[in-house]
């Protein structure tokens, strides 16, 4: 307990083991008070005297002993410069998540230079501040790493599901509806779990996409829109087993969102039976043109 108190543990079954150890020593510590107690009658009565306290401070020395001292303080160590990898893997995290997430804002204002740029951004950030940091730490590679690889794949699939893989499309005004695979992310590879949450997170960029189209009662984008979500939950549901993960728990919303885009088709084929105005043509030029 002694040298494991030298340890810097974090939440997690490392720490719950370590108060396990505690508790041991708490009641073995116990279990020699009481035999001390019963013990003491029999030595009086004998006539040997107790063990001296010397004696005692030497029997610890000899359990000291015991211990690999030198592997258990290089362990340490390890543990240390994990936790300091960790740390700085952490806080640059946020930089490379914060610039995929306002990718996808820029995109949704039609800012495509601006969203470019910050996809550019997110991936100078993973290759030269990250990537090394995990390649050194591999077991770093889940949690805030996952979780930028993830926003970053989000980014990608948004952006060319608008404008296609080279950005080369002149009419903007509706999407293309390419979907990135697995091996058209070339810089940065993703794992599978890493791609198929960002596939789950890019039906909710679809579905405010869908909301905007909306809007302007463009119903046959956003019956574009829900084909597209459609179209990845069915191949979703195809697969025999899901990764591990978040990604089960992203199933649902994705159904919502179906759910969603449904309700707004059939409210605007409502709308166009019953013959209302257009909104976008009411706020053009005369009030009271019908």
């Amino acid at each position: 307990l002694d040298h494991l108190m030298k340890y810097d543990f974090r939440n997690g079954h490392l720490r719950r083991k370590y108060d396990g150890v505690k508790y041991a020593l708490k009641t073995t510590e116990t279990v020699l008070y009481e035999l001390s107690v019963t013990g003491a009658d029999i030595e009086k009565s004998s006539g040997e005297e107790p063990p001296t306290k010397k004696s005692k401070l030497e029997d610890s020395d000899e359990i000291n002993k015991l211990l690999p001292e030198d592997e258990l303080e290089h362990l340490r160590k390890r543990m240390e410069h994990r936790d300091e990898l960790r740390e700085k893997l952490i806080k640059r995290c946020r930089d490379g998540q914060k610039a995929a997430k306002q990718a996808i804002y820029a995109l949704h204002r039609d800012d495509i230079k601006k969203a470019s740029q910050l996809i550019s951004d997110c991936e100078k950030n993973i290759l030269e501040q990250l990537m090394p940091i995990v390649e050194e730490e591999p077991t770093l590679r889940y949690g805030s790493y996952s979780n930028v690889l993830e926003e970053y794949a989000e980014a990608k699939l948004y952006f060319a599901w608008l404008l296609g893989k080279s950005d080369e499309c002149n009419d903007r005004s509706n999407p293309v509806g390419v979907l990135l695979l697995p091996e058209d992310f070339n810089l940065i590879p993703l794992q599978v779990e890493d791609y198929i949450g960002g596939l789950c997170d890019l039906t909710g960029e679809i579905g405010r996409y869908a909301v905007k189209k909306g809007t302007l009662r463009d119903a046959e984008t956003v019956r574009f829109c829900l084909e597209t979500d459609m179209s990845i939950i069915y191949a979703l549901e195809s697969l025999s087993r899901l990764p591990g993960g978040n990604i089960g728990k992203k199933m649902e919303p994705l159904r919502r969102s179906i759910e969603k885009l449904e309700k707004m088709l059939y409210e605007l084929s409502l709308v166009k039976a019953t013959g209302r105005n257009v909104v976008s043509e009411a706020n053009d030029g005369d009030p009271g043109k019908e």
